[in-house]
């Protein structure tokens, strides 16, 4: 995946589809700074508005073959001769160090597209230079070596007698000038050490032998993807955006399970984490799914932040936190609430139902042949557990009676509405509310509201698992399929077959709820195992557990990067049954 650091956009990364062999391997500056309408701009989304300048190794003017590497820390760039290394030592800028007489050649033309065919870079007069990055400004400061303009409008840091470079690298959303007063390379390089193992030790300290290298891949790949909120972002709290470039984004729904995905340690992060979710809440209630730094997104998924919320109150006592933090919670958590219960329950009866695709976070399951508005069980088990949460924490920071009760009596009379209208004597359905029509019992999305544990009778507990695990299709050595595969609609994809990370992830807390840890665990061990073998790649082939990324991509990427999702629910599952 590219390699960044917490709080930075500015990233390194190999070419799209990069190999990392010798000769093939390409390093980019890039900038991960995106905006809502910058995936519907045709040339924006072109390789190079995340690939911005080409970084090459050159030696008596020839361009040398390299290969790249990484410590948590540093990306080392090395050819025959020689390499230069780079740290993000600041949310701002990176640096990087060579002493073995190499120069590094930087292509600022490289990501010009349309009418615009050359975007210099401006020697400042100082011994800096600026160029474009992106949408805004990019500013090379020497400390060793000499900036000069080499072939085809790119310029080069030449080493000084003692074959030395050293460069500032540093990104501005206003016109740059320098500063007065940089860290060393090696003062940089300890400060994201600092940062990195502490935010390890504070996440994960002592993850089971056994997952404990993968582990820290997976917290290298959260601690790169958190935002750090600024006077230049919407960020108010920190969030963990889901992958870098193709899903430039933090997601609200993403969010309300890293709320338990991360909570076994440092409870404060993961309750931070949940706050997020309401920072971008409309006068309706509705919150916004996706945020990018300078925006919200137009859609919104699952309410899946009272399963968060009611994990962190059954682990911790919260009331040591701020009563404004706790309040603003809770009021925004009522607000999402009431928006669907007066937003979508177009027909009165209690039960919330979905108007499209993109709002149930699913996309394609199998169900939503009989359109919409579409009603499914599980969206109505997370309002369920949000209902209940809002009852549990409005006592705690002195609601009234009367309104903890309406909340808790609301909760527990739509399980029964969720019983009535969804259940069958094959399973779990989801209904079209206009035409009737039921459809539903070969997607694991319904099975999703084993949420509800012993909320829901041990009979339709029971058949549920019975479905699950006695009969072939859904329960696969990788962990549980998407979709059944001896289903006539089974594609192996995201939600038509694949093994993916929010099915694991509710369905290992669906059934630890039902009082089935050695199903639980056995799923976890699977899912583990499986990104133990492979990438923290949210979807999975579910016939082969290979990474399921050759076959699509997404805003021109040819291969998908690691998911910070996965990369949280792999510390969750390691973390509660890897031992």
């Amino acid at each position: 995946m590219p390699f960044s650091r917490r709080g930075s956009y500015i990233c390194f990364a190999n070419a799209n589809g990069g190999s990392s062999a010798l000769g093939q391997a390409q390093l980019w500056l890039a900038t991960s700074r995106m905006r809502p309408s910058d995936r519907n701009n045709g040339n924006i989304l072109a390789d190079n508005h995340f690939r911005q300048m080409q970084l090459e190794l050159v030696k008596d003017g020839s361009v040398q073959e390299c290969v790249i590497s990484t410590t948590p820390y540093e990306l080392i760039f090395e050819c025959a001769l020689g390499s230069i290394r780079f740290c993000i030592g600041d949310y701002k800028y990176a640096e990087c160090k060579g002493a073995d007489g190499l120069t590094l050649r930087i292509k600022t033309t490289a990501g010009v597209s349309g009418p615009i065919t050359s975007l210099p870079a401006i020697d400042l007069l100082d011994g800096s230079w600026k160029t474009n990055f992106g949408n805004y400004f990019m500013l090379f400061v020497p400390s060793r070596g000499t900036i000069q303009l080499g072939p085809e409008g790119a310029i080069e840091l030449v080493p000084d007698d003692k074959g030395v470079i050293e460069l500032v690298m540093e990104e501005s959303l206003v016109d740059p000038k320098r500063r007065t007063a940089y860290r060393t390379y090696n003062a940089c390089v300890a400060t994201v050490k600092d940062d990195f193992d502490g935010f390890a030790e504070r996440i994960a300290p002592a993850l089971p032998e056994r997952y404990r290298e993968r582990g820290q891949q997976a917290l290298w790949t959260l601690w790169g993807l958190t935002v750090v909120p600024d006077i230049e972002t919407v960020y108010r709290h920190q969030m963990v955006k889901m992958i870098r470039s193709s899903f430039e984004a933090a997601f609200s729904w993403q969010q309300g399970t890293h709320a338990f995905f991360l909570s076994a340690h440092d409870y404060k992060f993961a309750w931070e984490l949940l706050l997020s979710c309401f920072d971008a809440q409309d006068s309706t209630g509705r919150i916004a799914d996706a945020l990018t730094y300078k925006g919200a997104g137009e859609t919104m998924k699952p309410p899946v932040q009272g399963l968060g919320l009611l994990w962190l109150m059954e682990l911790y006592e919260l009331s040591d936190l701020p009563k404004e933090e706790l309040e603003y919670l809770w009021n925004g958590m009522e607000k999402w609430t009431k928006f669907h219960l007066e937003f979508r329950d177009l027909d009165h009866d209690g039960i919330i139902e979905n108007q499209n695709a993109g709002e149930t976070g699913w996309e394609c399951p199998s169900y939503f042949s009989i359109g919409f508005p579409l009603a499914s069980p599980d969206i109505n088990a997370y309002l369920v557990l949000q209902m209940e949460a809002l009852a549990k924490l409005g006592g705690m920071i002195g609601k009234s009676e009367k309104i903890c009760a309406y909340w808790a009596n609301k909760a527990s009379d739509t399980v029964q509405k969720i019983i009535d209208m969804f259940w069958t004597e094959d399973g779990w359905t989801a209904v079209n509310i206009i035409t009737k029509e039921r459809a539903g019992t070969t997607s694991m999305v319904p099975n999703c509201t084993l949420v509800l544990g012993r909320r829901l009778p041990q009979a339709i507990i029971d058949k549920t698992i019975s479905n699950i695990f006695d009969q072939p299709g859904f329960n696969t050595p990788y962990g549980l399929t998407s979709e059944n595969q001896n289903s006539p609609r089974f594609m192996n994809n995201w939600s038509l077959g694949s093994i993916d990370t929010p099915i694991e992830a509710l369905m290992v807390v669906g059934l630890e709820s039902c009082g089935r840890t050695d199903l639980a665990k056995k799923v976890a061990a699977e899912y583990l195992d499986l990104l133990m073998e492979n990438r923290m790649m949210h979807i999975h082939n579910s016939k082969n557990g290979q990474v399921e990324d050759q076959s699509f991509s997404f805003f021109t990427e040819k291969a998908l990067f690691n998911s910070g999702w996965t990369a949280g629910c792999f510390i969750f599952l390691a973390e509660y049954y890897g031992d």
